[in-house]
């Protein structure tokens, strides 16, 4: 099959969803600019700062935009061929990611900016916010853990990166305050700041850093730190000044990078090599899919940081529509993308660059390789094979590295909001709470064990943030079908998955992994709480 296809069919389906059901999400909710936001309203120009809606995409897309819809696909495809992928991205996205961003930004937006566990402690229980709220924090501690070794794990693999990924935060500082403070026209420096990004993009391909001499272990613990110090300061800084324009930024040169690999896929228009289903897979596809391709179909991550960061910019809610649905859908390409890269960019076990042997290299090499496949054989001058693939590299460190600091802000905002207020206006110790422990999971690899839980724990949280937020919106006169229908689904789906994933042969409990095991009992039992605790609110204010 010809992957232009895929493209094609699956773009008009994003359009058509956007244009569609988006607007009737958005009569359904009342959006009305009406509606102070607490952008407006709490403005502190640190956390509060209304954005202009462009930035505030970048912001919320480069933000949820992390490693998920790119290791998703690439492993539910080794799972279960390309069709499954394709189709649950599709329709999940459009039917219940965008729904559950779009909502859960309008609810916190509503509630003074407040995340969704304390929304979920006002709507629901304190008992159940309190244990959403240890959820969510561990979660994003695991983010912040992961995504920082794997930015550094492809820092010291391709150090060309470090130039332009350095010289990308400098600008974004110099973007932020000439725009919030000089009053420079956006539009232009835009332009400026481009030029800026992709030229030291050229240095460090031409001029890549040798850093060879240092031990490739100690180095990686370097850039590990590194990054999560970056992070931290990007965490306390006014939002405005590093992190929002670093964010907007990073989502003009990923999308730059991610449409020249659209535009050559409509030339080269690769054929599929994967199979399309593969019956002897080592697991079921229900509910295994659902939990493996989660960014990129739907994320509770998302909702995380709509109700954290991005509620506290919003300047409008009519902004809310392109900021919350079209960011999911927008990421949702990327998964789309990242499938098509995967399944005609490599050959499928054929050759000695195939999809197999790259994917033993890790998610990036595979992407890199497929990315650089596909774009370098159209033709284009200075672009080779060899540049594609860093520039796909490049892409894929861009998103990953922002979820960091994002993730650094998320986690001070839920231990002052929902676990201890009084800690509010210690922002450095707060930060350094968080991070001190991400840092001794990352440089020990101790992660490894609980990252298995992530795919399990991310659903569970989006179907806790549906509940809470048809909770509330139902105490507001508005119907809720279409965000409940979902969350039973989604719910039910990542129930079975936590049971199955525990109890089969060869789970974490026949293993003797008692540890996950006694974690993964406790969420399932936390969802049962708040699945109890959400319906019997529904029922009562219905």
């Amino acid at each position: 099959m010809n992957s232009i296809w895929i493209v094609l069919i699956v773009g008009l389906w994003f359009f058509l969803g956007y244009k569609f059901y988006a607007r009737f999400i958005e009569k359904k909710l009342r959006i009305s600019d009406a509606n102070k936001t607490p952008a407006v309203s709490k403005r502190d120009d640190v956390d509060f700062s209304p954005a202009k809606k462009p930035l505030l995409i970048g912001h919320h897309f480069e933000s949820i935009a992390g490693a998920g819809p790119i290791i998703g696909p690439i492993l539910a495809i080794s799972y279960f061929g390309w069709l499954p992928v394709v189709l649950w991205v599709s329709l999940g996205s459009v039917l219940i990611g965008a729904v559950h961003d779009f909502t859960s930004l309008v609810a916190s937006a509503r509630n003074k900016g407040e995340g969704v566990s304390k929304i979920a402690k006002k709507t629901l229980s304190s008992k159940a916010g309190t244990l959403f709220a240890v959820m969510i924090f561990i979660t994003l501690i695991l983010i912040i853990t992961v995504f920082s070794v794997s930015t550094a794990e492809s820092i010291v693999y391709q150090t060309g990166l470090i130039i332009s990924l350095v010289v990308i935060t400098i600008t974004a500082l110099v973007f932020g305050y000439g725009v919030e403070k000089l009053k420079w026209d956006y539009r232009i420096s835009t332009f400026i700041s481009m030029i800026v990004v992709f030229f030291s993009v050229w240095l460090g391909v031409m001029f890549p850093i040798d850093l060879s001499f240092v031990n490739p272990v100690l180095l990686r613990n370097i850039v590990i730190t590194i990054i999560m110090l970056y992070a931290g300061i990007a965490s306390i800084v006014p939002v405005w000044l590093l992190l929002r324009p670093r964010d907007y930024l990073s989502t003009i040169q990923t999308s730059l990078i991610l449409l020249l690999g659209i535009v050559s896929i409509l030339i080269v228009h690769p054929k599929i090599n994967a199979p399309a289903y593969i019956s002897n897979s080592p697991f079921p596809l229900w509910p295994i899919l659902f939990i493996t391709v989660a960014c990129g179909a739907v994320s509770g991550f998302h909702g995380i940081v709509a109700s954290g960061t991005t509620s506290k910019q919003i300047a409008k809610e009519s902004h809310a529509k392109s900021v919350g649905y079209g960011s999911m859908l927008g990421e949702a390409t990327v998964a789309i993308i990242v499938t098509i890269v995967a399944i005609a960019g490599l050959k499928w076990g054929i050759g000695d660059v195939n999809f197999q042997t790259q994917l033993s290299k890790g998610w990036i090499a595979l992407f890199s390789t497929g990315f650089g496949n596909i774009v370098g054989s159209v033709g284009i001058p200075l672009i080779t094979i060899a540049i594609a693939g860093f520039l796909g590299s490049l892409a894929v460190n861009q998103i990953i590295l922002t979820s960091v600091d994002t993730s650094t802000r998320l986690g001070r905002y839920i231990v002052s909001e929902s676990l201890i207020p009084k800690l509010s206006k210690n922002k450095i110790f707060v930060t350094a709470a968080i991070l001190i422990p991400a840092w001794l999971l990352a440089v020990t690899n101790s992660y490894e064990v609980l990252w298995k839980l992530f795919g399990t724990s991310n659903q569970l949280t989006a179907a806790i943030t549906m509940i809470t937020v048809s909770s509330y919106f139902v105490s507001k006169g508005i119907k809720v079908k279409f965000i409940v229908v979902p969350a039973l689904f989604v719910l039910v789906t990542t129930m079975f998955a936590l049971l199955y994933l525990t109890f089969r042969t060869g789970g974490y409990f026949f293993t003797g992994n008692y540890v996950l095991s006694a974690i993964s009992v406790g969420m399932f039992f936390l969802g049962l709480l708040v699945a109890k605790e959400g319906f019997e609110r529904l029922r009562n204010k219905k």
